[in-house]
C-alpha cells in the first residue's frame, strides 16, 4: 500500500510541473508517463522482493502409547487415521536398579502383539528411574555401560514393532543430585546409537524453572510435560494432573528454555485411593465411568466414592472405609492446558511435535476426535 501511495504523489507532482504541450512537443507526455511507470515497476519489484514474515511450520501430531502390550483396537486405529497422527511415542521398558545384580535391569518390557500402522513413525521411549544414579548405585562411572545395554534393548524391541528407531526419547525426573549420572547416561546412549539418531528428553516444569540447579540435558530437543503439576491430596479441589494455578508459577521461564521444545498434553483421568485422609495409591487402570455400577462403593459426592467392604479392584486391595477420588481431565481441562501453554512456547524454527498422553479407547471416548483435533491445532 505504501508503494502505490508514493507513486501517486510522484505522478501528480510531475503533472503539476509540466506545462501544456506546444506544437511539436506532443511526444513529451508519453515519455513522462513511461518514466513514471518505470519507477512504479521498480518499487513494486522491491516490495515483492522484501521478505514476508515466516509462517510457523505445521506441527506433528503424536500420541504416547503407555501400555505393556502393544495392540491397537479398531477404534484406536481409526483415531490415528482420522486425526492424521504421524508419530507414536511407545514406552519400551523402565530402567531400574537391581540390587541382586548390582546393576541396571529392565522392568515391564513391552510385548508386541501388533504392528504399527503404515506411515506412522515409532519413537521408542524409555523411563529411567532417577534412583539408579545415586552414589550407592550406578553413578557416572557405570552410566556409559548401562546406556549401551539400554540401546541394544531399544533397537531390539522397536524391531518387534516392524520399525527402526530414528529418534529415542528418555523420560527421567532427574534432580540436581542425579543430573551428573543422568547426563552421562544420555551421552553414553548417544555414543551407542547410530550417527544421526535424534535424542529427545521429557522436561518437567520444575526442570524448566530451576534449570540452573537441574541443568539442561545434552539432547537435541525436549518435550515439555504440561501435566502432573499439582499435589496428590485428599482435598476435593486439589488436582494433580492439570492445575492452572500451579502451572502459572512456571510459565515465565518456558520461553527462554535453551532447547527446542515440543509439548505433551493430558487427556487421561485417574482414580486416587485415600485411606484415613492420606493418598495410598493410584488406580490408573480403573475407568471412573465404571465406579457407579460397583456394589461395594457408595457414591458420597460427585467425584468421590467410599468403599463399603474390603475387596479387590483390578488387582488393587480396597479396604472398607477407603475413599476413591476421581480426577477427570475432560475436554475443557485439556483445552485449558493447551491454551495456557501455547503462548509461552519458544517460536518454532522447525515443526513442533504435539503429543497427547495417552492413546486408549477410554480417553478417545471421553474426548472425541473433534476436540482432540482442536487440541493439536491450538499449539503451533
Amino acid at each position: 500500500m505504501r508503494t502505490f501511495a508514493r507513486a501517486g504523489i510522484d505522478r501528480q507532482a510531475a503533472e503539476d510541473a509540466t506545462p501544456e504541450p506546444r506544437s511539436g512537443s506532443s511526444k513529451l507526455r508519453p515519455w513522462l508517463w513511461l518514466g513514471v511507470l518505470g519507477g512504479l515497476a521498480v518499487r513494486l519489484l522491491f516490495a515483492c522482493a522484501s521478505p514476508a514474515p515466516a509462517a510457523r511450520p505445521a506441527s506433528h501430531r503424536a500420541f504416547y502409547f503407555w501400555r505393556t502390550t502393544f495392540a491397537l483396537s479398531p477404534a484406536e486405529r481409526t483415531a490415528l487415521a482420522e486425526l492424521h497422527v504421524e508419530r507414536l511415542y511407545v514406552r519400551m521398558f523402565d530402567v531400574v536398579w537391581d540390587d541382586a545384580a548390582h546393576g541396571t535391569a529392565e522392568a515391564g518390557p513391552l510385548v508386541a502383539s501388533d504392528r504399527v500402522p503404515a506411515g506412522i513413525e515409532v519413537v521408542p521411549v524409555v523411563f529411567v528411574r532417577q534412583g539408579i544414579f545415586t552414589r550407592d548405585h550406578l553413578g557416572e562411572a557405570g552410566a556409559a555401560a548401562a546406556a549401551r545395554t539400554t540401546w541394544e534393548s531399544i533397537a531390539h524391541r522397536t524391531a518387534t514393532l516392524g520399525a527402526s528407531p530414528h529418534e529415542v526419547q528418555l523420560d527421567c525426573d532427574w534432580t540436581d543430585q542425579t543430573r551428573a549420572g543422568y547426563f552421562a547416561f544420555v551421552a553414553g546412549l548417544r555414543a551407542a546409537a547410530p550417527a544421526g539418531t535424534i535424542l529427545t528428553a521429557t522436561i518437567r516444569l520444575h526442570q524448566v524453572k530451576y534449570r540452573e540447579r537441574t541443568g539442561v540435558p545434552p539432547v537435541d530437543r525436549g518435550t515439555l510435560m504440561f501435566y502432573n503439576m499439582g499435589n496428590f491430596s485428599a482435598d476435593p479441589d486439589a488436582r494433580a494432573i492439570f492445575d492452572a494455578a500451579s502451572a502459572s508459577r512456571y510459565l515465565a521461564r518456558i520461553p527462554t528454555y535453551p532447547l527446542p521444545l515440543d509439548v505433551a498434553l493430558p487427556i487421561w483421568s485417574w482414580t486416587v485411593q485415600l485411606r484415613d485422609g492420606i493418598v495410598v495409591g493410584l488406580l490408573q487402570s480403573t475407568d471412573p465411568d465404571e465406579l457407579p455400577g460397583l456394589p461395594f462403593l457408595d457414591h458420597a459426592t460427585p467425584d468421590r466414592y467410599v468403599v463399603t467392604e474390603t475387596t479387590f479392584l483390578h488387582g488393587t486391595l480396597l479396604r472398607a472405609g477407603d475413599a476413591l477420588k476421581i480426577e477427570v481431565t475432560g475436554e475443557a481441562e485439556a483445552q485449558a492446558a493447551a491454551e495456557l501453554v501455547a503462548p509461552t512456547l519458544p517460536v518454532a524454527t522447525s515443526a513442533r511435535t504435539v503429543t497427547l498422553f495417552d492413546l486408549s479407547e477410554r480417553n478417545l471416548a471421553h474426548h472425541g476426535l473433534a476436540s482432540l483435533a482442536h487440541l493439536y491445532d491450538t499449539v503451533r
